[in-house]
């Protein structure tokens, strides 16, 4: 089961926010097993209105998808 999470990224520092206000979570469990699909939609969903909104490039720099995968045994 693997796990995604979706930050924005602090332009100040190139590091994501600390806080959850702009986090969203994409389990296995909540969707039939396979989460990647939907952190992507979600990501690229954020990409393009930033992108929109401030222009061409500043979507990827603001976003960031991390995947937390289990540990091996």
């Amino acid at each position: 089961m693997a796990l995604y999470i979706l930050k924005e990224i602090n332009p100040a520092t190139g590091r994501p926010f600390r806080d959850d206000d702009t986090t969203s979570y994409y389990a296995d469990d909540d969707f039939d097993g396979d989460a990647f699909p939907a952190a992507t939609a979600g990501y690229n969903m954020r990409v393009a209105q930033d992108d929109l909104n401030w222009g061409p490039g500043s979507g990827a720099k603001r976003w960031t998808l991390f995947t937390v995968s289990p540990k091996a045994d």
